[in-house]
């Protein structure tokens, strides 16, 4: 009898060490363990870290509740229709309702914030101030995030009995981490203080990240593929390896010609996306809109008009761009000074460079250095091959109806093409590591007229096509 009532009562404390167990944990406990989170999370995608914190301590029961010792879910999210991750099924508003299930706490808080950003239903919430937990609340029940006709009620009294505000203020910058209160209490003063985004900006500018290591072949990019490639990589002889049309692998690079590349950069192999992967990228120093558009398989004219810039603008090092969504404003911009367009990296070779290499030809043959006033001469315009006439009328440099332009070389140069005097035809047999901006500089034609002849497409040359380049 006492052996059967002494089993009795182990099992009876067996039975109850899950309960024992999940009540180990204080709010106070809590709110050190998962502040930081919060905060990170405020800077990334802007919900308040007070009402973060307070809607993780009203849902999980200060982290004591079943679902999120059993999901680490520390927010209630239901599986919806959208959800292919794990779950586990819990009684809510109906019987075994299907919850998002997590590998830890930093995935839970994160989804909770992507929740709330991709989400139409929520989108009004953003244009309250961070400050502004009440409207937060009232905003969070409105838009149906709970049942419950107190959970705005609930979340202010949490927010104000353990001062979360001062959470969201850390975030903000406007308060420091290290305040008396914070010093006194052991919990606290284990914690790092968290940065302010001022001081991150700082940090960007002074200390860089270390350059990365990316994988061999092929990988993926915000579901795109994509390689590494060092500088000098020939675009034409990519194309022809992976069989890809060249003016296809310019156009998904967003880059200005064929030309090799200037330097190591990220070379998709296809088109990429109109949104990024994450909420938003911190520019590193150095970094340009090309090299941001890379590194986060985005196309370029989504992420200007994403972060409400022009082409040509650059950012400042430090800057958050956003990637997903549209920024509120125009991101704090770089000095005039401080730009380097892209084409100004390597050699250019594109039609309005080959146009303005012929003014300065035009202006070395005149005594003073200037383009003079072009004369009336009916053969003046035979000087230049028909295909580039038409460019440079297109420049505004020829008028189809004024004087044409006076010879483009000095009396002593050379005749630029005899085979179009002789009427024979002359051929070029592509090579690797060439451009047709290059061929058509080699034997003085423009690139429209390579591209009449041949029939071009665009830049759409092969290693060993053979193109004809004179007649």
């Amino acid at each position: 009898m006492q052996v059967r009532k002494f089993l009795s009562v182990v099992c009876f404390l067996i039975g109850c060490m899950p309960c024992l167990k999940a009540q180990n944990m204080t709010t106070a406990q809590y709110i050190a363990t998962y502040k930081n989170i919060a905060i990170e999370e405020m800077n990334r995608s802007g919900v308040p870290a007070a009402i973060k914190l307070a809607q993780g301590i009203l849902e999980t029961q200060s982290g004591n509740g079943w679902l999120v010792n059993n999901s680490n879910n520390h927010f209630g999210i239901k599986c919806k229709n959208n959800w292919i991750g794990p779950s586990v099924n819990y009684d809510d508003d109906a019987r075994q309702e299907c919850f998002r299930k997590y590998d830890n706490a930093s995935a839970s808080y994160r989804d909770h914030s992507n929740f709330l950003r991709n989400n139409p239903r929520y989108a009004f919430l953003f244009q309250f101030g961070p400050e502004d937990y009440r409207s937060w609340a009232y905003g969070l029940k409105q838009a149906g995030y709970a049942t419950s006709r107190t959970y705005p009620q609930q979340l202010i009294k949490i927010i104000e009995d353990n001062n979360l505000q001062d959470y969201t203020l850390i975030a903000m910058g406007k308060k420091s981490s290290s305040t008396d209160t914070q010093q006194n209490d052991p919990v606290y003063a284990a914690a790092p203080a968290p940065a302010s985004p001022k001081n991150d900006r700082a940090n960007f500018l002074t200390n860089p990240q270390p350059p990365k290591e990316y994988p061999k072949g092929v990988f993926e990019i915000n579901g795109r593929k994509v390689l590494y490639l060092p500088a000098g990589t020939s675009l034409i002889q990519l194309a022809d390896q992976r069989d890809i049309r060249l003016r296809n692998l310019v156009k998904y690079n967003d880059l200005l010609d064929d030309s090799p590349l200037s330097k190591g950069m990220f070379v998709f192999l296809q088109k990429k996306s109109k949104k990024g992967k994450d909420d938003y990228h911190i520019v590193q120093p150095g970094e340009n809109m090309h090299d941001i558009a890379q590194a986060e398989g985005i196309q370029l004219r989504w992420l200007q008009r994403r972060n409400k810039m022009e082409y040509g603008q650059e950012p400042a090092a430090g800057e958050k761009l956003a990637l997903d969504g549209y920024a509120s404003r125009t991101p704090r911009l770089r000095s005039e000074a401080v730009l380097r367009p892209l084409d100004e990296q390597h050699e250019d070779f594109s039609p309005r460079q080959f146009v303005k290499g012929i003014k300065e030809e035009i202006a070395k043959s005149n005594n003073n250095g200037q383009i003079a006033e072009a004369q009336p001469n009916p053969q003046a315009s035979n000087n230049l091959p028909p295909g580039m006439v038409e460019d440079l009328k297109k420049m505004g440099t020829v008028k189809p109806s004024g004087p044409a332009l006076p010879p483009a070389y000095p009396a002593s140069a050379p005749a630029p093409s005899e085979p179009s005097r002789a009427g024979a035809m002359q051929y070029h047999d592509v090579q690797p590591k060439e451009t047709l901006f290059a061929i058509a500089k080699r034997y003085n034609v423009s690139i429209s007229l390579l591209q009449e002849w041949n029939n071009l497409q665009g830049y759409d040359i092969k290693i060993g096509q053979r193109l004809l380049v004179g007649k």
